[in-house]
């Protein structure tokens, strides 16, 4: 789907770990707080048509990997379009979308030059992608183009303070000391990158969510905004390392017994919202 060697290594990644990934602390929804969570920040985000006065969006989940916004978005009642360049991820999307009879259209494709024509949706919104991108201002300002005037770019990612050296190795460590294990229990494959291709990705050390910021602000967006998204946070913070007799549908992706991933210790959630 892309000439571009780094994409066809990242997406590799992706396409290895998709099977998984649902299962990831952090990705998939394990318990139904978190579901609770997401669920008010999606609603909050694009709105809720099934209240009066309340339109249906055109919706475009960018980086979709298993569908996760979109299906958020479909079960409101919006119209949902989904992209993404692993093969893997959209299958798994297409298939948790047809077990909750929803209607959500699919394609392959980059993130960075969505194939669709200016001015065709009403929101854009991705989660855990902008750090995953080589290009991510290119991206940013492809977005804006794509929303209508008056529109809305809606980004979540995660950014992790930064720590001193010390800490810093301390914490490098401890992330290899629990991957170690995780194998060793059959956890499903973590999506991690050769240093290559974290070097080549501007967003993937981010230490807060000034980036993003500019990003928006660089595509002449206007009224950007962050806020730290708490409500997710201490949910997903809550049960990191427990479990609960309370899993989500598994359509949703994941259940409360499955191999779970340590925390990364210090990782902060954020949404840098901004309006054409």
């Amino acid at each position: 789907m892309t000439d571009d060697p780094l994409k066809r290594g990242l997406t590799a990644v992706w396409d290895v770990s998709a099977a998984g990934y649902d299962r990831l602390d952090g990705h998939g929804l394990l318990l139904e707080d978190e579901e609770r969570a997401w669920r008010r920040l999606v609603a909050a985000i694009l709105g809720d048509p099934r209240h009066a006065a309340v339109p249906v969006q055109r919706v475009l989940d960018v980086g979709t990997g298993t569908g996760f916004l979109a299906i958020f978005a479909a079960e409101l009642g919006h119209e949902v379009t989904g992209l993404d360049l692993s093969e893997s991820m959209l299958a798994l999307a297409a298939r948790k979308a047809r077990e909750l009879h929803l209607a959500i259209d699919l394609h392959l494709g980059d993130a960075e030059v969505p194939p669709f024509a200016t001015g065709s949706f009403d929101v854009v919104v991705s989660r855990h992608l902008l750090w995953t991108l080589p290009h991510p201002g290119e991206a940013v300002a492809r977005w804006a183009e794509l929303v209508r005037p008056g529109g809305l770019v809606a980004v979540i990612d995660g950014y992790s303070p930064r720590l001193d050296p010390f800490r810093a190795v301390l914490a490098r460590g401890a992330r290899r000391l629990g991957r170690a294990i995780e194998r060793r229990r059959g956890a499903p494959p973590d999506h991690d990158y050769t240093v290559e291709q974290y070097a080549a990705l501007p967003l993937a050390r981010q230490g807060d969510a000034r980036g993003a910021e500019r990003l928006l602000r660089g595509a002449s967006l206007e009224r950007v905004a962050t806020r730290l998204l708490r409500e997710v946070d201490t949910a997903e913070a809550r049960h990191a390392t427990t479990s609960s007799s309370a899993p989500v549908s598994p359509a949703r992706g994941g259940t409360s017994s499955s191999p779970r991933r340590p925390p990364r210790r210090g990782t902060r959630r954020s949404s840098s919202a901004s309006s054409r």
